[in-house]
């Protein structure tokens, strides 16, 4: 959301560039195509920067993010490039006014409800106030905050801790439901469960090796979050998530296998939110060892 604030700040610092333009009829035609350049080139800048912003912020998962609608920022873009630039009270109130929601949608997301009708009526309180006294409401302000992340770092770790459970379960019957239907699949004392397809020829791959691999990884609900296409990725065996590393020990060059790797043995309880893996998902992977390059 900052990176937000700061774009829309930059827009209303170019509303006057803009503004003004409509007003200056005593300018040339070059300082007119000058401007006209300047505007087309800083819009087109912020727009991809924004299109990158918003990418980055609706893979993050938050809900709020994926209600922004583009349409409704370009009106709100609108608004303020539109505005006579001499009432910069009223735009100055519109990037203040941003900075604040920096505070309601982070309450809102800890589970906290903050009020903006609230929030306006006490920011004029302490923009009228006969005195001020900046370092207690700091202060006051300061120790809410704290209040606020606790409590949401203590709900988003009960969170967690259903979700690692519930994929757990999850995770465990897909991969009963797989070894009732197909009896070749076999699990490992550690908790892997395997498919050869093909063990491969020669030396199995050790962990010290360099392996190149075509592989597609899913998870249980069939989503790809990785996969090579064709493009072998070249990497130390023992650097792979623990399951994906053992599935290696059991294959030579051009074995096949399909690795069904329970939460422990993959990405455990923090998970890959950025690629969709939750915490405690069981992972499966589809691989083939293209070649073995032995440690030196």
């Amino acid at each position: 959301m900052k990176k937000l604030v700061l774009a829309i700040s930059a827009v209303a610092l170019m509303a006057g560039a803009v503004s003004c333009g409509k007003k200056a009829a005593s300018y040339g035609a070059s300082e007119k195509a000058l401007g006209d350049s300047l505007a087309i080139s800083f819009g087109n800048m912020m727009g991809q920067r924004f299109a990158e912003q918003l990418q980055q912020m609706q893979a993050s998962n938050n809900p709020d993010f994926d209600k922004i609608d583009k349409s409704e920022i370009l009106r709100g873009i609108e608004t303020v490039v539109s505005s006579d630039t001499s009432n910069l009270s009223f735009l100055t109130g519109i990037q203040i006014g941003m900075q604040m929601m920096n505070t309601v949608m982070g309450g809102t997301q800890s589970g906290v409800p903050v009020d903006g009708a609230k929030l306006t009526a006490a920011f004029k309180a302490g923009l009228e106030a006969d005195s001020l006294n900046i370092p207690q409401a700091q202060a006051e302000f300061q120790g809410l905050q704290m209040k606020v992340q606790t409590l949401g770092e203590r709900k988003a770790a009960v969170a967690a801790a259903a979700a690692s459970e519930a994929n757990g379960k999850a995770g465990s019957a897909y991969i009963d439901s797989i070894k009732a239907a197909d009896s070749s699949v076999t699990t490992t004392e550690s908790g892997l469960s395997v498919k050869i397809d093909n063990p491969g020829e020669g030396n199995k791959v050790t962990k010290a090796d360099n392996v190149k691999l075509n592989y597609k990884g899913m998870t249980i609900d069939g989503n790809v979050f990785d996969e090579t296409k064709g493009n072998p990725l070249e990497m130390k065996a023992g650097n792979f998530i623990p399951g994906f590393t053992e599935g290696l020990e059991m294959l030579g060059k051009g074995g096949k296998a399909t690795l069904y790797i329970p939460g422990n043995l993959a990405y455990g309880d923090a998970g890959v939110p950025q690629i969709n893996i939750g915490p405690n998902s069981t992972l499966i992977f589809e691989v083939e060892v293209v070649d073995i390059i032995p440690a030196k």
